[in-house]
């Protein structure tokens, strides 16, 4: 018995070590290590008239959120969905013929919304990537977190951290980040990045899952939240979408990252009444399939699956 004792003790203390040393690792230790990046803080990048198109790809992920941008060349990818939806994406990338993107956003570190991005990273991999920076207290624990950091770490991409005020050009397009304002949110919703992409006379407004805290947070920077297209925030929820926030915003048309049948009840009919306000045109995944909008800089072009 002694014996048997003895070597369950030994096989513990193996199992201690190997989780130290993965913790040491991809852990939150190292979290601040993974940012090697500037951010170009107020910097105007450029002011040029667009020469072709801009192309926005709404991509039916589900329950989750995935954009695609490509504007002159330049690629960037917004999350990449749940778990179990990379297949699509790795196939939607592909099928536009990109062999590495040059952005990648990671909005914040819920699962619907980086549980692709790994695999992403493993098969196609990024030039740039931007996402908020975390206290020890806010830092997932969880598997897909976990297996984010290491498919980040093992990439070549630059890793910055986002930064209110920060520029940056793709293509003819440029864009700007709006948010997280703060720091301390006790929801990892809160902090999403929000990103506004102008290209010509034409804006988009990309909002992650930020709910009414953030949307306040930023309205009190006095930011230019005044844009033609709204990626709708938190698929449509009634935490986000607040009647302030949507005043300022003034969006043409919006479009809802939302899964069918989804548990949530999303998007709340509520808050589709209140987008019907401003907007004069709703998309949703979920009844549209990929989405598609296209800009010249003066006028858009509406493409999706289910026409």
């Amino acid at each position: 018995m002694g014996k048997i004792l003895k070597n369950k003790k030994i096989i513990y203390l193996v199992i201690i070590l190997i989780i130290s040393i993965v913790s040491a690792i991809f852990g939150v230790d190292n979290y601040d290590k993974l940012f090697d990046g500037e951010p170009f803080v107020g910097t105007q990048v450029h002011e040029v008239e667009p020469t072709e198109y801009i192309n926005v790809h709404y991509i039916d992920v589900g329950q989750g959120d995935c954009s695609l941008i490509e504007c002159g060349g330049k690629t960037m990818l917004i999350d990449a969905g749940e778990n179990g939806h990379e297949t699509k994406v790795l196939d939607y990338l592909r099928l536009q013929n990109i062999e590495k993107l040059d952005y990648i956003i990671a909005s914040h570190q819920h699962s619907d919304h980086i549980g692709g991005l790994p695999e992403v990273l493993d098969e196609i991999g990024t030039d740039i990537i931007i996402m908020p920076r975390l206290t020890k207290e806010q830092t997932p624990t969880n598997s897909t977190y976990t297996a984010f950091l290491k498919s980040v770490k093992n990439s070549d991409a630059k890793v910055i951290a986002s930064e209110v005020g920060a520029k940056y050009s793709l293509g003819d397009a440029e864009f700007e980040i709006l948010g997280p304002v703060t720091d301390d949110a006790e929801d990892l919703n809160n902090m999403s990045v929000v990103v506004k992409l102008t290209y010509g006379e034409k804006s988009f407004l990309f909002t992650g899952d930020a709910e009414k805290e953030e949307e306040r947070e930023i309205l009190a920077t006095g930011a230019d939240l005044d844009c033609d297209v709204l990626k709708v925030g938190h698929h449509g929820s009634g935490t986000s979408s607040s009647t302030d926030f949507l005043k300022a915003v003034t969006p043409e048309i919006c479009v809802i990252q939302v899964g069918a049948d989804n548990d949530y009840g999303h998007p709340h009919e509520n808050i589709v009444e209140r987008l019907a306000k401003y907007a004069d045109d709703i998309y949703r995944n979920d009844i549209c399939g990929d989405i598609v909008i296209s800009s010249d800089g003066k006028t858009f072009n509406v493409v999706y699956d289910n026409q």
